[in-house]
Formats: structure tokens, C-alpha cells, sequence
């Protein structure tokens, strides 16, 4: 390809270094991902955990099990990472022996591994796309069913507040899809969830606390009557919807396992061309020594 030995063996080097940095950055990402796949679904766990009777608990424990799409991604990438870490060092030993077999190994297991992240960052894009498709209706069936007995409504609704730790947010898709049950709350009818009302700025953290007492959770109100007036002029209701919350949260935990697998797969890309102009310097170099 019209280089020569000396400049393939230098860029294939840097390459390499590149590729260890980025198997390092895939492998930590894997564990990451890995280690916190609960806070990834802490909503569906926390439901899971504090439902524990009824006909349709089966049902929670089912949607909870979607976090495997999630955790077999991260363990991915955490294979992906150590074998990337492999796979560069034997790029470099081919390169600094001038090995041609060790290239051509090299090259057979870059191209591997761009398969295998393909795969991966397709398994994140599905996944996102399936929480759109799926994530409203799960998170409405919970609400329906099971906001329904006093201590039961309290604890899920305070798991509504906790998941994400974002105590700011409306009903699972809009305040209006929460009407078709009939509640109560101290003894009144409830308008609109209590989560769909605004706090007071110095009593946020204090609704976080998991030992938060739920019976006092209207006197932490901006307007303590909010969860009692219809939804029409009641300026107390805060905007963003637990449906939209929950989006944007697994959002954070999928754009970056498609970004890393894209940037590592244009860096395997590259490694494959350098690793084959190598091998051709060095099949040029061979036969220009036996003549």
C-alpha cells in the first residue's frame, strides 16, 4: 500500500494505546452498568420490594425481571472490555516483532469485536426503544392496581417520589390518567396523585428519607389543597410526568454505552486498515530481501 515498515509499526502502536484506553473505558462502563443495575430500574424495584401480596404481584415481579436486558449489556461490555485489552496487546507484540501471523490473528479479532459491539450498541438502541413502547403501560398498571389500600397507596406512591430521586414529578403519563381510580387521603377525595403537587424547596430532602412519615405529606405542599382541587386552574401542579422522568433517566445509562461502542468501532476500523498495511509492508519488505 506504499508504506512503509517503520510508519505502519508507529501508527499501529498509537493505535493500540487508543484501544487500550478505550477497553478500559468499555470495561468500566460494563461494571457500572453492571453494579447499578438496580438504580437503573429503581422504580420497579422498589414497587417489587413493598408489594409483596396480592393476585398481581406476579405481575410486578415480571416487569422488575425487564432489568436483564440492562445487566446482560453491561456484563458485555465488561467481556468486551477485557478482550479488547487482549486484542491490543497482541496488535502491539505483532507490530514490534513484525509477526505476520500475529497481525493477521489481530486483524481476524478487531473485526470480531466490531461485530460483538455492533451487537451491543444495537442491544442498547432495542432496549431504549422498548422502555418507550412498554415503560407507560407497565408503570400504569402498578398505579391502577395497586393504589389502592392506605398503607399500600402510601408506599407506592412514596416509591413514585423516590425513584430517581426526583420528588417534582406529575402521574406516570399525565395528572388526568390517575382519575379512573377513586381515592382518598385523609379523609377527602383525592383530585389529582399527591406526587403531582409541588414541594416546598426546603422540604425535598425530607420527603427522600425512606423513613419519611407519608401521612404528613400534604403539610409539605406548596398548597397543602392541591391533591383536593380538579385539575382545571389548579396552579399548583408540577409539569413533568413519572413516564417522562423514568425516559430520561435510562437515557443516561444507554446514550453512552451507543457512544463508547461507536467510538471504539471506528478505532477498530482504523486497527484493521493499519494492521493490514503492516502486513503488506512486511510481505514487501520480504520479497524485496530475496532478491
Amino acid at each position: 500500500m506504499g508504506c512503509s515498515t517503520s510508519l505502519a509499526k508507529m501508527i499501529l502502536f498509537i493505535f493500540n494505546v487508543a484501544f487500550f484506553i478505550f477497553g478500559i473505558a468499555s470495561l468500566g462502563l460494563g461494571i457500572w452498568v453492571a453494579v447499578n443495575k438496580n438504580d437503573l430500574f429503581r422504580f420497579i424495584n422498589l414497587v417489587d420490594s413493598q408489594v409483596t401480596e396480592g393476585a398481581n404481584q406476579g405481575d410486578i415481579s415480571s416487569v422488575a425481571n425487564q432489568s436483564g436486558a440492562v445487566t446482560a449489556a453491561g456484563y458485555v461490555l465488561i467481556g468486551l472490555g477485557l478482550f479488547t485489552l487482549l486484542v491490543g496487546f497482541c496488535g502491539c507484540c505483532g507490530a514490534m516483532k513484525e509477526s505476520k501471523c500475529l497481525l493477521m490473528i489481530y486483524a481476524g479479532l478487531v473485526g470480531l469485536v466490531l461485530v460483538l459491539e455492533i451487537t451491543a450498541a444495537i442491544m442498547a438502541a432495542v432496549f431504549q426503544s422498548h422502555v418507550r413502547n412498554s415503560a407507560e403501560a407497565g408503570m400504569l398498571r402498578v398505579q391502577n392496581r395497586f393504589f389502592v389500600a392506605m398503607p399500600d397507596y402510601l408506599r407506592v406512591q412514596g416509591t413514585n417520589v423516590r425513584m430517581l430521586r426526583r420528588p417534582h414529578h406529575r402521574d406516570i403519563a399525565n395528572s388526568s390518567s390517575w382519575t379512573a381510580s377513586n381515592r382518598t387521603f385523609a379523609g377527602k377525595e383525592l383530585k389529582v396523585p399527591l406526587t403531582c403537587c409541588r414541594l416546598r424547596e426546603n422540604r425535598k430532602n425530607a420527603v427522600m428519607d425512606p423513613r419519611y412519615n407519608w401521612t404528613n405529606f400534604a403539610d409539605d405542599l406548596q398548597d397543602s389543597g392541591c391533591p383536593y382541587k380538579p385539575l382545571g386552574g389548579n396552579g399548583g401542579l408540577n409539569n413533568a410526568t413519572c413516564y417522562n422522568s423514568l425516559l430520561e433517566y435510562v437515557s443516561q445509562y444507554s446514550k453512552p454505552i451507543i457512544i463508547i461502542c461507536v467510538a471504539i468501532g471506528l478505532f477498530e476500523i482504523l486497527g484493521i486498515l493499519f494492521a493490514c498495511c503492516l502486513i503488506k509492508a512486511i510481505e514487501n519488505d520480504v520479497s524485496y530481501a530475496k532478491q
